[in-house]
């Protein structure tokens, strides 16, 4: 019997096979943007100590590997994981591969892109929550996705500005 994830688990909803992953993150932003900034809210709120012992520890260790120039997108995504666990709303804890998904294709698209804000936001997001700071959860995670729309959206610019359209041909 194996032990591994399907791909049901880790992509329920099949948007790996989405081609355009540009298109696919900004598409993940909006969604996001509906929800994450109330469920760092909701953790505010529901978090236990021990929870938020662990959401510091994985924001500390998310940016040392940051800092240090090392694949941080798995424990990016455990600190995201561990905010809507935080959150207590079994609901949302369902949306946890899509969330994943979210993170780590705004990684891949961006290559470390957003060095400075990224830390910045993930601390405003953990200091808020560990205050038990609902509106500044809130406040920070909607500027932490914020950031991520901006460069995305710098990056199609560029691309849009490298390879223009062309005109069909008649």
């Amino acid at each position: 019997m194996s032990s591994a994830p399907s791909a049901t688990d880790t992509d329920p909803l099949g948007l790996d096979r989405i081609q355009d992953k540009n298109k696919l993150a900004l598409d993940l932003f909006e969604v996001r943007l509906m929800i994450d900034p109330e469920i760092a809210a909701l953790a505010c709120k529901s978090a236990t100590e021990k929870e938020l012992r662990q959401l510091k520890r994985l924001c500390d260790e998310t940016e040392q590997l940051y800092l240090g120039g090392h694949n941080h997108i798995s424990k990016d995504i455990e600190f995201h994981t561990c905010i809507v666990r935080c959150s207590k709303n079994q609901v949302v804890e369902t949306l946890i591969p899509v969330i994943n998904t979210a993170v780590y294709t705004f990684a891949k698209v961006t290559h470390r892109l957003l060095l400075e804000e990224t830390l910045e936001t993930h601390r405003a997001v953990t200091d808020a929550i560990l205050k038990r700071d609902s509106v500044g959860a809130r406040c920070a995670m909607m500027m932490h996705l914020t950031y991520n729309r901006q460069a995305i959206l710098k990056i199609l610019e560029e691309r849009e500005i490298e390879t223009p359209h062309r005109q069909p041909e008649k």
